[in-house]
C-alpha cells in the first residue's frame, strides 16, 4: 500500500533554551553560563528533521502553543521539509521548552518542560497513521502511548519508541512500553535502568527474545552503538570527530538514521554503520538540528577511514 509518509513523529515539539557552561553545574551550586541561544528541538520532532534531511518522509504530529517560541518550531520543521499538516496550535499555551546545559566535554544536562496534557483526537490521529510506515515516539504517557501504537498496528503501520531512563525508570515501565512496540532504541542509561544489566550484545538478545520486538538497538555514546534483530547481533564503533560542540539530537539522528536505513532494507551492521555516522556529524555545531547530516555527508563519513574502538563523537 502506497504511504505519504515513511516516519510520523508523534509527540510536541520543543524550543531547546541552550546555555553553555564554564564547569559542570551541581546541586546547591552556582556556576557561569553564557546563552548558545534558542534553537527549534524536540526529540521526536528532531528525529524527522534528521529523517527528512537524510531524504525521508516525515510527518510530525503533535502541538506547539502561541507564544514567541512558535514561529520558530514552525520555521524549522518547514526548513527541514517535515509535514505539519496534523501540529495543530494550543491557544493561550506556552510551547514545550528544553533547558540545555552544555559543559566543556560537550555532554548536556537537560531540563524538560512539556506543553498540559490534553485528550486526544484518535480519529485524526487514525487518519495521520493511515499515511505512514512507521509511528516514531518517546512514550511518556504510556496511556497516550497504548491508544497510538493500537491504532498505528490496526492502519499496518510499525511502531518505534525511544526509551530514556526518564520515560522507563525501572523493569515494570520498560516491559509496559516495549510489549506495544515493534523496534526499541535505548541510551545505555535507559538501557541499564530498565532492565538492570549492562548493553551488552548477550543482554539485548535476551530482552528481543522475551518480547515482541523485532529489534532493539541501544547507543553507547563515545563508544558507538549495538543492535539485535531476528537475524543477530551488531555491534559499530563511533566514528571520530576533530571536535565535538554539542551532543543534543545525536541519540535522535541516530534514530532517524537507523529507521531510514531499515526502511531501505539494510541489514542490522549496515543500519548500525549509518547511524553512527549520521550521530558522528550531528554533534559538530552547538544545537539539536544544526549539524543534521544529508545522505552524501553520512556516506562521505562511511568512506573516510578508519572507525576507532573508541572514538571521540557520540551516538
Amino acid at each position: 500500500m502506497s504511504r505519504r509518509w515513511d516516519l510520523l513523529a508523534h509527540g510536541d515539539p520543543c524550543a531547546d533554551v541552550v546555555v553553555a557552561l564554564e564547569e559542570a553545574s551541581r546541586f546547591g551550586e552556582k556556576v557561569v553560563g553564557r546563552p548558545l541561544g534558542i534553537h527549534a528541538g524536540g526529540t521526536t520532532a528532531n528525529a524527522a528533521c534528521a529523517f527528512s534531511r537524510l531524504g525521508g518522509r516525515a510527518a510530525v504530529y503533535g502541538r506547539v502553543g502561541d507564544d514567541a517560541h512558535a514561529a520558530l518550531l514552525r520555521q524549522s520543521l518547514q526548513d527541514f521539509g517535515v509535514d505539519m499538516t496534523h501540529l495543530r496550535t494550543e491557544p493561550h499555551s506556552a510551547c514545550a521548552c528544553v533547558i540545555a546545559m552544555v559543559p566543556p566535554s560537550g555532554d548536556r544536562a537537560i531540563v524538560y518542560l512539556p506543553m498540559p496534557p490534553c485528550e486526544p483526537d484518535l480519529a485524526d490521529l487514525a487518519a495521520a497513521l493511515r499515511q505512514t510506515r512507521v509511528l516514531y515516539a518517546m512514550p511518556y504517557d504510556l496511556e497516550a502511548f497504548a491508544d497510538a501504537s493500537r491504532l498505528a498496528h490496526e492502519c499496518g503501520a510499525q511502531v518505534a519508541i525511544d526509551l530514556e531512563a526518564a520515560v522507563a525508570p525501572d523493569r515494570d515501565a520498560m516491559l509496559q512500553r516495549i510489549a506495544l512496540a515493534d523496534i526499541a532504541f535505548f541510551n545505555e542509561s535507559g538501557f541499564t535502568a530498565g532492565t538492570g544489566r549492562s548493553p551488552t550484545p548477550e543482554a539485548l538478545a535476551a530482552l528481543l527474545a522475551e518480547s515482541r520486538l523485532q529489534a532493539v538497538v541501544v547507543t553507547l555514546g563515545a563508544a558507538g552503538a549495538v543492535a539485535a534483530s531476528r537475524e543477530g547481533t551488531a555491534l559499530q564503533p563511533a566514528f571520530a570527530q576533530p571536535q565535538v560542540a554539542d551532543t543534543t539530537g545525536a541519540g535522535d539522528t541516530f534514530n532517524a538514521a537507523f529507521l531510514l536505513a531499515r526502511l531501505e532494507g539494510r541489514g542490522l551492521q549496515d543500519c548500525l554503520r549509518f547511524a553512527c555516522a549520521a550521530a558522528g556529524h550531528a554533534v559538530t555545531a552547538v544545537g539539536a538540528r544544526s549539524a543534521m547530516p544529508d545522505r552524501a555527508a553520512v556516506e562521505r563519513i562511511i568512506g573516510g577511514g578508519q572507525e576507532p574502538p573508541l572514538a571521540e563523537s557520540s551516538c
